[in-house]
């Protein structure tokens, strides 16, 4: 069996792709665990990461004439061996439906990830053309795939919500620490505060930072703590997430604080005592992984397809609805939590999740396991 992983990258400029990253770690682990591996990437760039891999890539260029690049691959499909299974990352993107029109047509088993691309947010809030394009083009892959891999139950549900499939062909598989980097040290730094803390794009209404800052200056009104909040983080909405924090009368405990990178995010990260991540549409919530590998528990909403995780290893808590209400409420249920046993073993419970549950060889091989079925 051999496998082709085909991923469009918008941005090639971009510090940090979702896609591009979790490509490349999978792609990687079923070449160690010794699979002959091809990955096609489509965009106006080639991607370093995945330059000089032990997996052989195929770059297709998107600065040309659109119908040359298409017209080039449909020729690379024609020539795809049997018993090879294409893993198709992403969703609405246009180029992607002749390709897979093609696959279909040739009767080369395919699955999709969408990697959330299917949030019910994004597709509330999508344009028309883009919306018209799920129902007109997506619609026809869902029901095409021979399977379909969602990081959660909650995923799954949201997309059969828009688009009716074969549950049967669907399954499970959640995300993985980037790098596998479980040997992060965990926390050990001791405040007299109590440290939450948000990190990630500056996005108040996809990340939802506006919840988050609600649900803090609740918390703080309900009851006296030595509670304080730290947002790290770039992004255009640096400047309206200010003025919200005074608005709310937050500027002695909430902190505004820029993205760091490498070991000094670590360093950072070591110092606090919960992530935070009431996100609407989430990507990648990498960070809560790192967090969880650092022994530091996570509050998360449903949209960041962490919540079956989190609550099945008892590592952290998770909204049930993503309000400000009750994140309130979570946040008295972690602080009444924090210098009892049970705090404790979520911590522990954090980081065992991350070594049980997030390796990519794990990963890896579940997905080889579903790719034997379909051949």
């Amino acid at each position: 069996m051999e496998i082709i992983h085909l991923v469009f990258t918008r941005n090639a400029k971009a510090k940090y792709n979702s896609l591009v990253e979790t490509t490349n770690q999978l792609a990687t682990e079923q070449v160690k665990i010794g699979y002959n591996v091809t990955l096609w990437q489509l965009g106006s760039k080639a991607v370093d990461i995945f330059k000089n891999k032990a997996y052989k890539t195929k770059y297709f260029s998107t600065n040309l004439f659109m119908w040359n690049t298409v017209h080039k691959m449909l020729n690379d499909i024609d020539e795809i061996k049997k018993n090879t299974i294409v893993h198709i990352h992403g969703g609405i993107i246009p180029i992607y439906y002749p390709i897979i029109f093609h696959l279909n047509k040739r009767n080369i088993s395919f699955i999709l990830s969408p990697h959330g691309r299917y949030n019910s947010y994004a597709l509330e809030h999508s344009s028309f053309l883009k919306r018209k394009h799920f129902d007109n083009f997506d619609a026809n892959i869902i029901q095409w795939a021979k399977a379909i891999h969602f990081r959660s139950e909650f995923e799954r549900t949201q997309l059969i919500s828009y688009c009716q499939f074969d549950l049967q062909k669907s399954y499970i598989v959640p995300i993985g620490l980037i790098n596998n980097n479980i040997d992060i040290a965990p926390k050990i730094m001791k405040h007299d505060e109590i440290i939450y803390c948000y990190y990630g794009e500056l996005n108040i209404s996809e990340m939802g930072i506006d919840i988050l800052l609600h649900a803090f200056a609740k918390f703080k009104k309900q009851q006296s703590n030595n509670a304080i909040l730290w947002i790290m983080g770039n992004g255009s909405d640096r400047n309206a997430i200010l003025k919200l924090i005074k608005k709310l009368s937050l500027h002695k405990y909430v902190f505004l604080k820029p993205a760091v990178f490498g070991a000094l995010k670590f360093e950072q990260l070591s110092k606090i005592d919960i992530m935070v991540r009431p996100s609407r549409l989430d990507y990648a919530p990498t960070v809560v992984l790192e967090s969880a590998a650092m022994s530091i528990p996570s509050i998360v909403s449903e949209n960041t397809y962490l919540v079956d995780l989190i609550k099945n290893a008892n590592a952290g808590y998770t909204l049930t609805k993503n309000t400000s209400d009750e994140l309130m409420k979570v946040f008295i249920e972690s602080m009444a939590e924090i210098e009892t046993v049970h705090w404790n073993r979520k911590k522990l419970n954090a980081r065992q999740m991350i070594v049980d549950s997030c390796s990519w060889n794990k990963i890896a091989r579940e997905h080889v396991e579903v790719y034997k079925g379909l051949v």
